[in-house]
């Protein structure tokens, strides 16, 4: 596995990084296929195959996307009063066929594939969004 370096956009001091890494396998012709979810990026997905760019330092930054998976990313933020629900929101997301990684208890990527209705998802999320004990975000959306 390599580590791709992908470019962060910050406005107002969000997201808290100016780049993020994720862990890529080579493929055959040379892209690479992104192995984990991209927690704050809004140019790759999980799957996507990507065109890297190898800089003097050695790292191999993502340039663009060359096949897509046709996944969409999500993100979760768990409020204090939701920390409780976070095993019955997970449960939910995988009975929805997503798959998830989280960077903290409160912070997760949801790995959207696309056999999966967005639409089903988004409309979970905004029922716990509208009970005031979770937010969330889109990273790249595809559907």
């Amino acid at each position: 596995m390599d580590k791709i370096m992908l470019r962060l956009t910050v406005v107002d001091d969000y997201p808290p990084v100016a780049s993020e890494g994720v862990w890529a396998e080579r493929q055959p012709d040379g892209l690479y296929r992104i192995a984990n979810l991209p927690f704050y990026s809004q140019d790759a997905c999980y799957e996507d195959d990507v065109e890297v760019q190898v800089e003097a330092d050695g790292l191999k930054w993502f340039r663009r996307v060359g096949r897509s998976s046709g996944n969409s990313t999500l993100r979760l933020v768990f409020f204090d009063a939701g920390r409780a629900r976070t095993p019955e929101v997970l449960a939910r997301i995988n009975a929805l066929g997503c798959s998830w990684e989280g960077m903290s208890k409160a912070f997760l990527a949801v790995n959207v594939p696309a056999s999966v209705s967005l639409d089903s998802v988004l409309e979970y999320l905004q029922e716990c969004f509208e009970q005031d004990w979770l937010d969330y975000e889109s990273g790249l959306l595809r559907q």
